[in-house]
């Protein structure tokens, strides 16, 4: 606990949303700079160099097949050395490689770079953040990973802008060397407020004090709780329930979409739609705005009610955003996407992964959630590529948004058919036989 003075008096404030703000400056770096911001630097490097949207939305897929190769690694990192040490690390790699972008004269040099940036943001970023709030949270999990995740949508409203305005002001070399210096400057400096478990420091995940000894002989005899997370399963345990499976597959096919929208939106709304970059970007202004509000209300819903429906909601919304995105031929649809995407984005974010904390509580929550990134890997490289070789085959990106949003609406039913797993057997009592009748 912290003591603070609040109007004059000192207050105990719980140490885990301290863990709350720096993921949320955490979340504003990696999607400002990194995530959504990648897709700012399209149009300016096509113009430079002339290389085809396929060659450049490659690089994107290259960081989620690293991503995706370095999720059980990040998972043993964090649970082995805790959230301080690895995002700090991610964060200081994540920043070089924004910086030595600028310098890049060749396609091979250009994906070197977003190695090293895949590397910093997987590291660095969300896994890293997800673990940490999973520990120092139960009853309010929900609540506080969407909190932390709005940082997504600070990052898609300051950043981007102040992305866009330093490429056209200074040049997309000097604006990609400035991000570096920013993520030094102030990514680092939060990472280094990340820690691990919460019993660590006297108190129990929401700012429980520690039991009483008649609390803890209490808990020996009582059946253990299914829910909240309060049953650690270990990786091997998880991974042979259904639910791992169908949650990691729906994740996947929700990521098909949003990692095809991150990288290709710009293009399409400058090119496709017909946008001014000014206006492309008051469109993704719109979309942040949105994924914030969608995120609180997931946050807040998503501890009062099954979070499997909520998740199911989120994908199928973001889905028809899609489809609307790629018939659009004016600013005003464009904005309908930007709201409808961007609320439904924001929706599903929070629950992707407390809904693995619930199920799966928190002692290897770490190690599943990057394994689990091995399901979630192929359609996070299949969607900026499958977008940008039928933008390149078609003259256009109307065919590619139209099969991804159909596909990842798949992803919608996955999470509507997943159950949560019983205990693991370990926790389960004897079978008792019933007696025979005769």
């Amino acid at each position: 606990m912290l003591q603070v003075r609040v109007l004059g008096r000192p207050r105990q404030v719980f140490y885990g949303w301290v863990i709350v703000g720096a993921g949320f400056i955490n979340q504003v770096f990696n999607s400002g700079l990194g995530f959504q911001g990648f897709g700012t630097f399209i149009v300016p490097l096509e113009g430079a160099f002339g290389w085809s949207k396929t060659q450049l939305s490659a690089a994107r897929s290259f960081m989620q097949i690293e991503n995706g190769l370095m999720g059980p690694v990040e998972g043993f990192l964090v649970d082995r050395f805790g959230p301080r040490v690895t995002m700090a690390t991610g964060m200081f790699i994540f920043g070089l490689g924004l910086f030595l972008l600028g310098f890049i004269h060749s396609l091979w040099a250009y994906y070197a770079v977003f190695v090293l940036m895949a590397l910093g943001t997987s590291v660095g970023g969300f896994l890293v953040m997800s673990t940490s709030i999973n520990n120092w949270f139960r009853r309010k999990r929900t609540m506080a990973m969407s909190l932390a995740q709005t940082g997504l949508g600070f990052g898609g409203i300051v950043v981007i802008p102040l992305l866009v305005w330093s490429q056209g002001e200074f040049g997309w070399r000097a604006a990609a060397m400035g991000a570096g210096v920013a993520v030094w400057l102030i990514g680092i400096p939060a990472a280094m407020l990340m820690r691990h478990t919460p019993e660590k420091y006297g108190v129990l995940p929401d700012g429980d004090p520690p039991p009483t000894p008649a609390q803890v002989s209490a808990a020996a005899t009582a059946p253990r709780p299914r829910g909240g997370g309060e049953v650690d399963f270990t990786l091997r345990e998880a991974v042979h329930t259904p639910a791992f499976w169908l949650i990691g597959l729906g994740h996947g096919l929700s990521i098909l979409v949003i990692t095809a929208i991150a990288v290709h939106q710009f293009a399409h709304m400058e090119q496709g739609v017909g946008l001014s970059r000014t206006s492309a970007a008051l469109v993704v202004i719109v979309l942040n705005a949105m994924n914030i509000i969608g995120r609180l209300v997931g946050g807040v819903l998503g501890d009062m009610y099954d979070k499997r429906y909520m998740a199911a909601a989120g994908v199928g919304g973001a889905s028809i955003a899609v489809f609307v995105l790629a018939i659009a031929d004016s600013l005003t649809e464009a904005m309908i996407f930007g709201v409808i995407y961007g609320f439904f984005w924001g929706l599903r974010g929070p629950l992707m992964n407390s809904i693995r904390g619930e199920y799966f509580g928190r002692a290897s929550f770490g190690k599943i959630i990057g394994t689990s990134s091995l399901l979630t890997m192929p359609a996070s490289i299949a969607g900026p590529i499958i977008a940008g070789f039928l933008a390149d085959a078609q003259g256009d990106y109307v065919m590619g948004l139209i099969i991804l949003s159909g596909v990842s609406a798949l992803g919608s039913v996955l999470f509507l058919v997943t159950r949560p797993p019983a205990p693991p057997a370990r926790l389960r009592g004897p079978v008792v036989p019933r007696a025979s009748v005769t």
